[in-house]
């Protein structure tokens, strides 16, 4: 594509060259029929003159005539009086006949050879009828003249023009290039790009104008960011899980809450609500406000990863334009509500589990000590056998009452100080702690524990988890199998899972094996001496800790608790 530059030049010269072209033919049409009529005025006063002389001296005509350089015919009364003896000119000698008629006839004539450049005049006067003609340069000498000068001028004009365009470029379409080259980055957000002012004045305007428009978009630019750095820095401090959509159901913007519940990998903005919200409920509310255009609130219960059951405070706000006539989006708001709940279930639940769980061992103690109050003291074997009875009894009212206690402090201390801990050495210490009981029941613990792999928590409650994770796989396990107990690194954070080849859990008691006192086999729990607490305390610690634990199982195909803690 030529540049303007380039164009404008082009046409300007184009437009020059050929009106001095067509200012040269004119010139040249009209210098040919000027100079004809001077050449025809000429040849008149010259044939006046040589009627006067015939009139005043008949008989020396020939001598005074001779002296004319021109071809020259005089006739009288249609007798030819005078004619030239050297004939010069072409013309005279064609057309001299045609000229004396057409004098005759016509009173005048005259004629004009552009080729051998020769002019021929003839004239009647009363009886006499003269004829001249002769050479003439004198057309072809100016228009030469003409086209000489025209093409110097023409010569001189073309410099002319190019400098004229260059400063039309230079002072015009350069500055314009400057703007729009300038407008382009503006389009681009780049708003801190100036134009140097012009000091033409048609353009200087247009300059000082972009500049202000640049500077005014700037500050509305830096308005925007400090109002959305405002928003977002408002957005990731609430502690509500909260989302704003768009009226297509697309997500724009997710909280830091909202990653930490539902979105470890952060992918949630810019994919449909429908894709990525992690219940039905909440799904269906959405889509009823966007439809109703009203807001809706509703209390919903959603389990994360099958393990973690959470109860939200959802509310869904439309957000309209400022006419309330069209819809913009969505605000969803889910305000986490479990402690609330579960302290309201914990007050229902407590004095019961508490009296379940304590009232096995208190009656034993109590018929123990009254069979021994009744005369069983006095056999040594059965005072011996009733003591550790009770003791037995005694350590699992103790076991319990600790586990609540630890329990108790887990939930009252949301956050765990944490500081660097090596994993490594955490499951190589739990392996050994279990390794006796292991060996009752010939099980064997495989370690595939990576080396050197580091986390931030606390030592003593993860190492309780650990050891939690391995006892109840060496419960459920038959003899003679195989626990595997895994330790290693992944992208954003670390991996802790225990694998055993025990009796499984069924997909319902999946979501309720981390509530207190719940048991798989109540039996087997109790034979060997759990509580009931161990995984309720398992997963508030890793909650802590901002980690999440799940179980993958099937019933008589084992179980594979897996805990994940984040590096952030």
């Amino acid at each position: 594509m030529i540049k303007f530059y380039n164009k404008l030049l082009i046409i300007l010269t184009t437009v020059t060259v050929v009106s001095f072209l067509i200012l040269g033919f004119f010139l040249h049409n009209s210098s040919y029929d000027l100079i004809s009529k001077q050449q025809q005025k000429s040849l008149k006063t010259e044939s006046k003159n040589i009627y006067d002389i015939a009139k005043k001296n008949p008989k020396n005509i020939d001598e005074i005539l001779d002296v004319f350089n021109q071809d020259i015919i005089l006739e009288k009364n249609d007798k030819m009086i005078y004619h030239s003896n050297n004939v010069d000119t072409k013309l005279f000698k064609n057309e001299k006949e045609q000229a004396l008629s057409d004098a005759k006839t016509f009173d005048e004539y005259f004629a004009v050879d552009k080729t051998d450049s020769e002019v021929m005049f003839a004239k009647k006067y009363g009886d006499y009828t003269i004829a001249i003609a002769k050479h003439t340069d004198t057309i072809s000498i100016i228009q030469k003249d003409i086209w000489k000068y025209l093409l110097l001028v023409l010569f001189f004009t073309l410099p002319l023009i190019y400098f004229v365009v260059r400063y039309i470029n230079t002072s015009y379409i350069h500055p314009i290039k400057e703007v729009t080259y300038a407008t382009k980055l503006l389009a681009s957000g780049k708003y801190r790009v100036r134009v140097p002012e012009s000091n033409v004045k048609e353009t200087k305007e247009l300059f000082i104008n972009t500049n202000e428009l640049a500077r005014t978009l700037d500050d509305l630019n830096n308005e925007q960011k400090l109002q959305r750095n405002r928003l977002e820095t408002t957005l990731e401090n609430i502690p509500s899980a909260t989302l704003m959509v768009d009226r297509e159901g697309v997500i724009v913007i997710a909280n830091k809450t909202y990653h930490d519940l539902f979105d470890r990998v952060r992918n949630a903005e810019g994919q449909l609500f429908k894709d990525v919200m992690p219940n039905v409920e909440i799904t269906q509310m959405m889509n009823e406000a966007l439809k109703l255009e009203k807001p809706m609130f509703e209390q919903v219960e959603l389990y994360i990863n099958n393990v973690h059951n959470k109860f939200f405070e959802v509310s869904v706000i439309p957000v309209l334009s400022r006419k309330k006539r069209n819809l913009l989006g969505l605000v969803v708001v889910m305000h986490d509500i479990t402690k609330l709940k579960k302290l309201e279930h914990m007050r229902k639940d407590f004095v019961a589990n508490v009296s379940h769980e304590l009232r096995t061992p208190i009656t034993s103690i109590k018929g123990f000590a009254e069979t021994l109050l009744d005369g069983a003291k006095n056999d040594p074997e059965s005072l011996d056998m009733f003591l550790n009875i009770m003791l037995d009894e005694s350590n699992r009212i103790q076991s319990l009452v600790q586990d609540l206690l630890d329990l108790s402090k887990i939930e009252q201390n949301d956050e765990i100080p944490k500081e660097p801990i090596s994993l490594t050495e955490i499951a190589e210490h739990s392996i050994n702690t279990v390794s006796t009981v292991a060996t009752k029941k010939d099980i064997e613990l495989v370690n595939k524990i990576d080396q050197n792999v580091v986390s931030l928590g606390d030592k003593d409650k993860m190492t309780q988890v650990m050891i939690n994770l391995l006892s109840n796989a060496i419960s459920y396990s038959p003899r003679s199998s195989q626990i595997i107990l895994t330790v290693k690194d992944v992208g954003d954070g670390q991996i802790i899972s225990v694998q055993d080849n025990g009796i499984g859990i069924s997909e319902d008691e999946q979501k309720r094996i981390f509530e207190r006192f719940y048991r798989v086999d109540k039996a087997r729990s109790r034979d060997s001496g759990g509580t009931g607490l161990g995984l309720s305390i398992t997963k508030h610690i890793i909650e802590a800790h901002n980690g999440q634990i799940k179980v993958e199982s099937e019933v008589g195909q084992g179980s594979h608790f897996i805990v994940k803690l984040f590096n952030e």
